[in-house]
């Protein structure tokens, strides 16, 4: 092992030491023929691969990482070792994924979130340009719900009634603040609908859903997974699914398209994997095949089943070209909110 304290420095310019370091270079490039070479997508992978959640234990996107890489490692050959790196909004893993070696062995969990955070809070520090788009494996859409009290039976009877108030404004409560993925779906819809909404955001989804059983907002929206619960005691009403497909939970609630509306269903919470920038095609390739494979496995799709999760499945290239219009919808959205220009 070198001591780093006490190895001599080379000066700059061209001194002894450093023409003897570019003789030394240049040699091993001559006897070991240049770089090392990116691994064979065949030989992919030989050792565990590292993947990156952007947040804590217990979250959505930590029991994703670890259903996905329990139902992965048997088809990889190798462990599929899953690291908390959250922090900064996410920017602590954005960062870490973005300096790994693009070999394959490190990557992360994306969600809806990290482009509306490369487009407002992290603007300039992260873009999509600096990642490989691998897979998306998972769509987790909103839906709009009221109390079981509420005499709004329907979308339509909602949006009809606010239709008839003086300003034709709903109160509206969900997760994070104006520009949040949930904040940026309701004014979707809204805008489709022909209506405004008052957003009320909260720290915390059960917080939103609180507001509503208090009466302190007259709407909330969220995802299913944390709604189902509710909705099967008969405390809340879910009146649309802002999605391109109805969920078997919520047995008779239509999509947003499906009721009349010309809601654009691209627009949900989603997970996939990504990677550095310039990870090689075949290696991608490879990993995205892998992961698609992995979430038709019994227990994944018991685990999404019970979540009210949608899969929705895109390798490399078509994930790539579905992230420029997701960001061309994010920047749309968080300019109708009134967060950007």
């Amino acid at each position: 092992m070198i001591n780093r304290m006490n190895a001599p420095v080379a000066r700059r310019g061209g001194g002894w030491t450093g023409k003897v370091a570019a003789i030394a270079a240049l040699t091993l490039c001559v006897v070991f023929g240049g770089p090392a070479q990116a691994e064979d997508a065949k030989d992919f992978p030989s050792k565990p691969i590292e993947f990156f959640v952007q947040s804590g234990p217990g979250s959505a996107s930590d029991i994703f990482a670890r259903s996905l890489a329990k139902a992965a490692e048997p088809l990889f050959g190798q462990p599929v070792v899953v690291i908390d790196k959250s922090g900064g909004s996410s920017a602590v893993q954005m960062a870490a994924v973005k300096a790994a070696k693009p070999d394959g062995y490190t990557i992360g969990v994306n969600t809806i979130s990290h482009f509306t955070k490369m487009l407002t809070t992290l603007k300039g520090s992260f873009s999509k340009d600096d990642y490989s788009w691998i897979a998306l494996l998972q769509m987790d859409p909103h839906v709009i719900m009221v109390r079981e009290s509420s005499p709004y039976k329907s979308i339509e009877d909602l949006v009809a009634a606010v239709k008839m108030m003086p300003d034709s404004q709903v109160t509206v409560g969900g997760y994070g603040s104006m520009g949040s993925t949930a904040s940026i779906a309701m004014q979707m819809f809204a805008d489709v609908a022909g209506i405004k909404i008052n957003w009320v955001g909260y720290k915390a989804t059960p917080e939103a859903l609180s507001s509503l059983l208090g009466e302190h907002v007259d709407v909330a929206i969220a995802n299913p997974g944390v709604v189902q619960q509710f909705a099967e005691a008969g405390r809340v009403r879910v009146l649309a699914i802002l999605g391109d497909k109805e969920i078997d939970s919520f047995p008779g609630v239509p999509t947003a398209e499906g009721a009349g509306y010309a809601f654009d269903a691209s627009w949900q919470q989603m997970r996939g994997v990504y990677g550095p920038a310039e990870i090689p095609d075949d290696i991608q390739k490879k990993m995205g095949d892998v992961f698609i494979k992995a979430v038709k496995d019994p227990e994944f799709q018991e685990y999404m089943k019970n979540s009210g999760l949608i899969e929705a499945t895109k390798g490399p290239e078509e994930y790539k070209a579905f992230v420029g219009k997701i960001e061309a919808i994010a920047e749309k959205g968080l300019a109708a909110s009134g967060v950007t220009n």
